[in-house]
């Protein structure tokens, strides 16, 4: 297959959840995003990701990269910059409200893609990578490791339904604390829909641990922009309880409530030094994986500067 010249070509986000298989996705995201690098709007940032040129005369035979090369019939070479290797624990909220969706996915199926990819490209680069899996309690935990046979148990944990509906950030994390023996990196992906309290008392104890935290905040697009017009009833996702709602007397409500859990959300981030990005779920997934390649390349400068 030739490397597309549009990086974004192969990750539109509703073509590829029509992938059932999860590491397959995954797989398909990372390869469509190295393909076009060279070629995206991101070429020559300051990502530290195995970057491709074309094979030139004079070149080192044994770096060609033969498996591009099987895909894509071309000769390229695979660069790469050195990098201090990472411990990580990608958390991922597994409760009801995460279900929600106006989508042909759900804010659960987004989470637990990107998950995947950043495991996929995590471990790439050589970081042992686990995965935590949460609603009100641990629903799955596989340690970060370094081995063969470690994404199979990631994708299996990331695919394991939940034992609970309901949300309990301040007590997953908390639960989750012990389990990080090792200052590392804490990817947490989640809506963030909880109580603030509940929120800031466990990532700043994260922090307050020394572990580097990046939060990904999920949020379907009628979420983050209020795509609501007619009138209909409403189901709370984790209690269940209903009503009958309409939208545009609603609106400025709304936008007034979540607004200021957001503005709070970003102050406790910013006060904590934690980077936050909003992932919106019809969002290409390059545009999120980038994010999260350019933060690691600013940790792994910070640390080496250290």
């Amino acid at each position: 297959m030739p490397v597309s010249a549009d990086p974004t070509k192969h990750i539109d986000a509703k073509t590829l959840m029509r992938i059932k298989s999860l590491d397959l996705r995954a797989r398909r995201i990372l390869e469509g995003y190295t393909q076009g690098l060279h070629r995206s709007p991101y070429h020559g940032s300051s990502v530290e990701f195995s970057e491709y040129r074309a094979y030139a005369e004079g070149d080192d035979p044994k770096h060609i990269d033969w498996k591009l090369y099987a895909r894509s019939d071309r000769y390229c070479i695979k660069k790469y910059e050195a990098e201090t290797n990472l411990i990580c624990h990608l958390v991922v909220d597994q409760s009801r409200s995460m279900e929600f969706s106006t989508l042909d996915y759900t804010k659960a199926d987004y989470a637990s893609t990107l998950a995947a990819t950043f495991a996929q490209f995590l471990f790439s680069q050589g970081d042992s990578v686990g995965i935590v899996t949460f609603a009100d309690e641990i629903n799955t935990y596989v340690p970060p490791r370094r081995r063969r046979g470690q994404m199979h148990q990631m994708v299996v944990a990331l695919e394991t339904e939940p034992k609970s509906t309901r949300t309990d950030i301040k007590k997953s994390l908390g639960d989750m604390s012990p389990m990080l023996r090792k200052r590392g990196l804490v990817v947490i992906l989640s809506d963030l829909l909880e109580d603030i309290k509940s929120i800031s008392s466990q990532i700043t104890y994260l922090r307050s641990c020394g572990h580097d935290v990046i939060v990904f905040q999920i949020l379907d697009p009628a979420e983050a922009r209020w795509t609501f017009k007619d009138n209909a009833v409403f189901e709370d996702m984790e209690t269940g309880d209903r009503f009958l709602l309409d939208p545009e007397r609603a609106r400025a409500h709304y936008e007034e409530q979540f607004g200021a859990h957001q503005a709070a959300v970003e102050k406790l981030c910013a006060g904590l030094g934690i980077d936050l990005v909003k992932a919106v779920t019809d969002a290409p997934f390059d545009q999120t994986l980038h994010r999260l390649l350019s933060l690691r390349s600013q940790l792994n400068r910070s640390r080496r500067g250290a």
